[in-house]
């Protein structure tokens, strides 16, 4: 079920709203700040601050007054988790900020403990001073967000172990196809140098044997291309079909993943399908680790694309991890970072090498998203 076709989910009551959260994450959110964007009636964007943190409460609250007023937001729901003395600061100063606007506060919770605390509501009879009980199996939400294919992991480390590296003998019988993969990729190569040498033997100036050396290096790229175009195309087929790839086959697709038009190739075919994020994870836990960005990247892109904010963002560490310079992982943080939806890929995707502007390094960013589909009820 793609994230476009999956049913909403219809909120009644605080406790709902509570329950949703996990599910519009994918995870259980723990010391964190979360932030509900609604256009109409329907969850614009999910933005999640953790707590605490090295960012004030006022520098979180001006950051997201900045999303807000550029996305035309009609209303939001803040809800913080944790005790009192970290959530409540974070907390009245976006209430602070948000004074200034337009945007209508739906409410402001406090959830620690099985109990959550408004912020907005003094009536002792819904909101007592000693917080609200609430049980989560209770509410319809989590039945009606499990029917839709979302899924809430016990907390974001669950989320980042979904696409944790593989260990043991696995980790050995990868990097033994690793190893094979790189041979056969340098027979390649040599194979269509010698292929082009053969067809200028008979250059002997200085020039001819520069435009000699150009044919050579095109006819390299152009094998390269059509064996990773092969093996990408291979491989989505595959898992569409619900199949998986062989230790050899994903280690060749991963050293193919090196030539950028080779990873073009695949991001250019990435679909809003989930299929996509099944098959990108795999790569990404078997693939041989200095081979992570490229297949990290393409991971990040398909689960943005279906709303899996969590998992793309833990898919760009990894890849900027390998290469804190890889042009498409920083293009799709710095989309993370802006909440932007998938549609902004349109035009980005024809400029694939562009990367954003360097951003400071030592500032990691603590906020994930985009998710819709959440209905928000009168």
């Amino acid at each position: 079920m793609t994230a476009t076709e999956a049913p909403p989910i219809t909120v009644r009551s605080c406790a709902d709203l509570i329950a949703s959260v996990p599910y519009l994450l994918g995870f259980h959110p723990s010391e964190s700040i979360v932030v509900i964007a609604i256009v109409g009636d329907r969850v614009r964007f999910v933005v999640r601050g953790e707590l605490p943190g090295a960012v004030s409460p006022d520098r979180i609250a001006r950051r997201l007054l900045s999303l807000l007023l550029r996305d035309s937001i009609d209303a939001v729901a803040i809800i913080g988790y944790g005790p009192s003395t970290l959530v409540t600061p974070v907390a009245e100063a976006v209430c602070v900020a948000l004074r200034s606007t337009d945007v209508t506060t739906v409410d402001v919770l406090r959830v620690d403990s099985g109990r959550y605390w408004s912020y907005v509501c003094a009536n002792p009879s819904c909101c007592p001073p000693e917080g609200m009980p609430f049980d989560l199996a209770t509410t319809c939400v989590g039945a009606a967000a499990v029917y839709a294919g979302r899924v809430a992991l016990p907390d974001r480390d669950a989320v980042a172990t979904l696409v944790a590296p593989i260990t043991g003998a696995a980790r050995v019988a990868m990097t033994d196809a690793t190893a094979r993969a790189d041979t056969r990729l340098t027979a390649l190569v040599d194979a269509a140098r010698a292929a082009a040498d053969t067809g200028s033997v008979r250059l002997r100036s200085m020039a001819h044997t520069a435009a000699g050396a150009v044919h050579a290096n095109a006819r390299v790229a152009k094998t390269l291309r059509a064996a990773g175009d092969a093996a990408v195309d291979d491989a989505v087929d595959r898992y569409r079909a619900g199949r998986t790839l062989t230790d050899d086959e994903v280690a060749w697709l991963s050293v193919l993943l090196v030539h950028l038009p080779v990873r073009d190739h695949a991001w250019e075919h990435t679909t809003d399908d989930d299929w996509h994020v099944d098959l990108w994870s795999d790569v990404v836990r078997r693939v041989d680790p200095p081979l992570a960005a490229a297949p990290a990247s393409l991971l990040a892109f398909a689960a943005w694309r279906v709303g899996h904010g969590a998992l793309a963002t833990i898919a760009v560490e990894r890849a900027l991890a390998v290469d804190p310079d890889y042009a498409l992982a920083r293009m799709i943080d710095e989309i993370l970072d802006q909440c932007l939806p998938p549609s902004i890929m349109v035009d980005a995707a024809e400029q694939p090498h562009q990367a954003p502007p360097q951003r400071d390094a030592r500032r990691r960013r603590r906020w994930i998203a985009p998710h819709v589909g959440l209905d928000q009820a009168s």
